[in-house]
């Protein structure tokens, strides 16, 4: 299942948009700068230029055992909320720093290019994600989000 992270109007009354602002997963005008320009972040197959492809963080926080917050990340949320949850992934983050810092081997993030093993009923990965790279994921998305509710919007989670 994939994850696309796509800003959309709050509809809450603390941030009201311009009538005139459609509604198209965009922070911006069709003739204004994306303020996601210069960040570069992941894009999925039907993202925008100011979406965030989810499913990487995702993986990874799952891969390292933030399953709630994984989870989290497919809920619809208002601007306030993108706000709270940027803070909830950052906390996430660095307590995974905090407990891998003395271990000899870090945990491995998501595993990617995944093949059924049906003799052994288990997935069989090709290859596995870093520790700091599953952190420099979940901290970019942090950074989204809290850029997306600070712009006003709630966040779309389509999947």
């Amino acid at each position: 299942m994939g994850l696309d992270l796509i800003p959309q109007c709050c509809g809450c009354p603390k941030h009201p948009h311009d009538a005139n602002h459609s509604d198209d997963g965009t922070t911006h005008g069709p003739n204004e700068p994306c303020p996601f320009k210069k960040d570069n972040f992941p894009k999925g197959m039907l993202g925008t230029c100011c979406s965030l492809r989810g499913k990487i963080a995702a993986h990874e926080l799952q891969a390292l055992g933030e399953t709630m917050l994984a989870m989290r990340m497919y809920d619809d949320m208002r601007a306030d909320e993108a706000i709270d949850f940027a803070k909830e992934l950052r906390v996430a983050a660095d307590r995974l720093e905090e407990n891998a810092r003395d271990r000899a081997k870090k945990p491995k993030g998501a595993g990617w290019n995944g093949k059924w093993n049906a003799k052994e009923q288990r997935w069989d990965w090709q290859d596995y994600s870093t520790f700091e790279q599953a952190i420099a994921s979940i901290r970019e998305a942090a950074v989204w989000y809290e850029k997306v509710g600070g712009l006003g919007y709630g966040v779309w989670a389509w999947s």
